[in-house]
């Protein structure tokens, strides 16, 4: 047992608070700082215009996320956002910046609750702060921080149910509002996003963290952690009440095979040799000794029953992708993230405690010191690098291929959407203009869209029609003819007409020599 005087519940000191100060300036300066320099990504985009089209009618849009198989909740938090900044992409994004800050501080509360001392706690929240996997999402505005924030949330509750010293100790009362605040929480998760019910087998897991009970006191607390689980599917199965719901489960087949076609028509063959590249993205994103910390716990004598938790409760969330995933992104792992960064700074911790408790081998001690040095120094080296790409240069953050590509190289990239709607105000100042973009939603038009919510722009029309480009809609033409002209926004890619070299007025490229989003003059084409 950790003595009392040593938990941060029982710190006042400045010696505690201070650090916990100061790391949370650290976490806004290097969140906050240049948050829209990574143009809009295509999810992004669709979110923020969801967001607008319920600020402009709630009643018809409140919902409207179900229809493409997303629940709603961070949906409803962009909004008052939206109101309060005047940069719509930046206003999407402090969300995940906030989400990311309450992270930090469940992430330490959760390290003390599992044993960590004052300076772990503080170890916690940096790594929380620094690593690539949680800045970076904490500057996107998607769902999956949101996500990992309420599991952490349920986690506590969970670790509070069954914790082996203190489980026996709570009274019936309060073991209700610990179930009720589980269920409230994994409901708020599911509210989030659908995967958040992989990890209904890594919170059953704790059934298993105390060791010496009867199978009677185990199975009442499997029914109580049942219980809490239940409560909040049924919390999110008040969405059934909303006529879209049975479209929420529409969106599935793009991501996960059928679980039938992978057991009996042998396509594990083709899912589940992508096993070695998700662990890439956790050595990339997490930093390989952070790994390493986590992998040692699972070795060691002193609460090895805990970091055998942790470790197994990040495989059992994995497990359902590894073997059914079609097409996984690294963001989409993020909450197995949470389990195997609480294990390193405790097993650390233990690390240092044993050998602090070890006379006579000076040599061994010095060894130890320099290797721990030595791996704590790269994490903070590589999160630094990635910090300082994603704050100057964001076409040199060193992303896995799978992220440089979805953020940095194709379609889904916001690459010249802001140089684009400023041409567009700078073109609508003096005539009428009819805008043309490939996509219906997304990218693109989206990506344009939102920047021109609650403004003025009597002389702008502005509208998708469809991938690839090969011809212009006569529903699209017929309109844009009462406009003094016309322009078609289009990635390269996509464009499959013939148009006069000189009717390009701008061309905004990617990096790689990948894709330039173009953007033409196609006024002859519909006056004609």
């Amino acid at each position: 047992m950790v003595p009392a005087s040593e938990h941060p519940s029982h710190t006042t000191s400045k010696k505690f608070w201070l650090p916990i100060a100061l790391l949370t300036v650290f976490y806004l300066l290097t969140h906050v700082l240049s948050l829209t320099l990574l143009p809009v990504f295509a999810d992004e985009a669709i979110y923020i215009r969801w967001a607008q089209l319920i600020m402009d009618e709630p009643g018809r849009y409140l919902f409207f996320a179900l229809n493409d198989g997303k629940t709603p909740l961070f949906i409803w938090l962009l909004l008052p956002f939206q109101y309060l900044f005047s940069n719509q992409l930046a206003a999407a994004r402090v969300v995940s910046v906030l989400v990311g800050l309450g992270q930090m501080y469940l992430f330490g509360y959760l390290t003390h609750q599992l044993g960590g001392r004052v300076k772990t706690v503080w170890f916690s929240m940096l790594l929380i702060s620094l690593l690539p996997f949680w800045y970076f999402h904490h500057r996107m505005a998607l769902m999956d921080g949101l996500l990992t924030l309420w599991l952490s949330v349920a986690l506590i509750f969970v670790i509070k149910l069954t914790k082996p010293d203190t489980f026996s100790e709570a009274t019936l009362w309060a073991r209700r509002w610990l179930i009720l605040g589980l269920g409230l929480s994994f409901g708020l998760a599911l509210l989030t996003k659908l995967p958040a019910v992989l990890s209904l087998p890594a919170f059953g897991l704790f059934v298993f963290w105390p060791s010496k009970i009867s199978f009677k006191t185990r199975f009442q607390l499997a029914l109580q952690l049942g219980l809490g689980l239940g409560l909040g599917l049924g919390f999110f199965g008040l969405l059934k009440l909303n006529p879209a719901f049975g479209q929420l489960f529409s969106r599935g087949s793009d991501f996960l095979y059928p679980w039938r076609e992978v057991i009996f028509h042998g396509q594990w063959r083709q899912t589940l040799p992508n096993i070695p590249t998700y662990t890439s993205y956790f050595i990339t994103y997490l930093t390989l000794p952070i790994l390493l910390f986590s992998l040692t716990g699972l070795f060691l004598k002193t609460h090895q029953r805990t970091f055998h938790l942790l470790f197994w409760a990040a495989l059992l969330f994995l497990g359902p992708i590894c073997l059914l995933g079609r097409v996984v992104y690294p963001r989409y792992l993020l909450p197995a993230a949470l389990f195997l960064t609480l294990s390193a700074p405790l097993a650390l911790q233990t690390v240092l405690d044993h050998w602090a408790q070890v006379r006579h081998q000076l040599a061994g001690k010095a060894i130890l010191s320099l290797v721990i040095a030595i791996l704590i120094g790269n994490t903070l080296a590589t999160s630094s690098v990635f910090i300082t790409q994603a704050l100057s240069n964001t076409t040199a953050i060193p992303f896995v291929p799978a992220d440089r590509t979805q953020y940095l190289t194709e379609w889904s990239s916001g690459h010249g959407l802001t140089e684009t709607v400023a041409l567009i105000n700078q073109t609508t100042q003096t005539t009428s203009l009819a805008v043309a973009t490939e996509g219906y939603f997304g990218t693109l038009p989206d990506g344009l869209l939102l920047y021109f919510h609650n403004r003025p722009v009597d002389g702008l029309y502005l509208e998708g029609i469809g991938q690839p480009v090969a011809s212009i809609p006569s529903v699209f033409s017929d309109r844009a003819k009462n406009f003094d002209r016309t322009w078609l926004v289009v990635n390269s890619h996509r464009l499959r007409m013939t148009l006069p070299p000189a009717s390009k007025i701008a061309e905004f490229c990617r990096p790689d020599a990948a894709p330039c989003l173009q953007v033409w003059d196609i006024t002859p084409l519909i006056k004609n």
